[in-house]
């Protein structure tokens, strides 16, 4: 399952990868034809051609070009198809000068829109369509689209009939997936050599519909150097049929204070219900009476607290002491544990001296913020689990610059701190320290509820204990199968209704969908090829 086709790349990635393609005597043109051909042939396989009536859309870029080839291509099929040019065709530059003036010269109906008053020819010929193929804006994309491009993009989304992409929606940025203030919303988009940021972060992704990847004539050893991939299904460690419980991992979670009674409840039992095997939980003693009346398997460590019901600081050399008497495989530190000052020195203090693999999450996050350094010492593994304003908090970058190169921030933070992060949201980001980076695609709007980190904390950590011990994958696993167990509960009661209760009953469902068919993964989440 490992191609070029699951790597994603950036718009400046994809500019030198067009330009390496040249000196293999893969010509712009050459692109061009076949750029223009794979929309044409999706559009065979999907929607059919001979007799239906098409719009084609095309801008004075590259991506026009693209759109000219399909519109010869549908024109000689057999498609009734008519051509709007917006803008000035004295811009095209070659290739896409030589296919503008193919499409003429065929005379396949071929109109120029300049301005707005000239916009009626164009939506006559979109509301008589059954099909609009869009070529307007493509990766060269700069600030948001206004003027004559807004109002053409406005017309399209009015449109009833089915609208197909050339390689990405315009008006995304395929840098970040944003929408530059108008972006058409499309049934098919067919993406070239790679699928770029824009084609697979939210909302581009939504605006793409059925995404499509062709990869044309690029050679492949040109994307052998590409850092960021799609969150691919890895083959699970079989359960050895004579384990016991400390052969799929022994966890310690450090988590829970008093009226925080959910983060640590989740944390342990995501754990067990992804396969774990031995869940330990070390937490205030006041709170420990309601947490095993919730959840019986965990064995419980009832820990000093301060006044207001959270760790103290004493629970150190207690909580080391377990590790190294009960050969802990994994640590999980942060889930609920207030932000005590005192319970937040204690968080660091664990950070520095833990001598395991630890998941760091929520108030361990927010521990951290005040020494980021303690990260870089560390020997043993690190993976934290930061929502958006956690990173925030941690990197000291602004969330909006965050959320303009989500994946050149998550790269540098990652490498930064010599630690795998997961910065989450829709279609997760899994970092790790020697800056690659991975993108979730399963998960659904229905997990965005309080209590759903804690879960994924579980989950990752159960990936380790069952044997992935190389600590990227198991957070990738961990990633992917808690995504995946949400949207199972989705399909049975619907996003509104998924829970982090939910969610851990469906980890084992989950999990045999992983273990049993991960070609299910793959056919339901990833791009298709063509």
């Amino acid at each position: 399952m490992s191609n070029h086709c699951f790597k994603v790349c950036s718009v400046e990635e994809m500019r030198i990868i067009d330009e390496e393609a040249v000196k293999y005597g893969v010509s712009h043109l050459m692109l061009m034809e076949e750029a223009g051909t794979a929309v044409y042939d999706v559009i065979v396989s999907q929607i059919g051609v001979k007799g239906r009536k098409f719009t084609v859309i095309a801008g004075t870029g590259n991506n026009g070009g693209d759109a000219l080839v399909a519109a010869r291509r549908l024109h000689a099929a057999g498609g009734l198809v008519e051509v709007f040019i917006i803008g000035d065709p004295g811009k095209y530059r070659e290739p896409a000068k030589t296919m503008y003036e193919a499409v003429v010269k065929m005379g396949i109906k071929t109109q120029v829109v300049k301005s707005k008053e000239e916009l009626s020819y164009l939506e006559k010929s979109i509301n008589g369509s059954e099909v609009v193929v869009v070529g307007l804006i493509g990766i060269g994309l700069k600030g948001d689209v206004t003027g004559l491009y807004r109002e053409v993009i406005d017309l399209i989304n009015r449109h009833q009939g089915i609208i197909v992409s050339v390689d990405i929606p315009s008006g995304i940025d395929a840098s970040n997936g944003k929408v530059r203030g108008v972006a058409v919303r499309s049934h098919y988009t067919i993406t070239f050599g790679s699928p770029k940021y824009g084609n697979i972060l939210y909302p581009g992704h939504y605006y793409c519909g059925k995404l499509y990847v062709s990869k044309l004539s690029y050679p492949p050893s040109i994307f052998e150097n590409l850092k960021t991939e799609l969150n691919l299904p890895l083959p699970l460690p079989e359960r050895t049929k004579w384990g016991h419980k400390g052969t799929f991992g022994k966890l310690l979670a450090v988590s829970g204070a008093r009226y925080y009674y959910g983060a640590p409840y989740y944390t342990v039992y995501s754990f067990l219900k992804a396969g774990g095997g031995y869940a330990r939980l070390a937490t205030p003693a006041s709170i420990v009476h309601v947490l095993a009346s919730k959840c019986s398997e965990v064995v419980y460590h009832p820990m000093d607290e301060t006044t207001e019901g959270t760790l103290s600081l004493s629970s150190h050399s207690k909580i080391i002491k377990i590790i190294e008497e009960h050969g802990v495989d994994i640590v999980i530190i942060g889930p609920g544990l207030s932000l005590n000052n005192e319970t937040q020195e204690l968080i660091r203090m664990l950070v520095e001296s833990v001598d395991k693999p630890i998941i760091v999450d929520g108030d361990g996050i927010t521990a951290l913020s005040k020494n980021p350094d303690l990260l870089k010492k560390r020997s043993s593994a690190t993976v934290l689990t930061p929502h958006l304003l956690e990173f925030s908090r941690l990197t000291g970058v602004n969330t909006s610059d965050v959320q303009e190169d989500p994946v050149g921030c998550l790269r540098k933070a990652s490498t930064e701190f010599n630690s795998y992060m997961v910065l989450k949201g829709a279609h997760s980001l899994i970092g790790y320290p020697d800056g690659y980076v991975y993108i979730n695609m399963t998960g659904n709007p229905g997990m965005a509820k309080a209590g759903m980190g804690d879960v994924l904390n579980g989950a990752i950590a159960a990936m380790y204990g069952i044997g992935l011990r190389d600590p990227g994958s198991a957070t990738r696993m961990g990633v992917l199968v808690h995504g995946l167990a949400g949207d199972l509960v989705a399909i049975d009661v619907g996003e509104d209704g998924v829970t982090p209760e939910l969610v851990i009953e469906y980890l084992p469902k989950a999990m045999r969908i992983l273990r049993e068919k991960p070609e299910y993964i793959v056919e339901n989440y990833m791009p298709r090829e063509i």
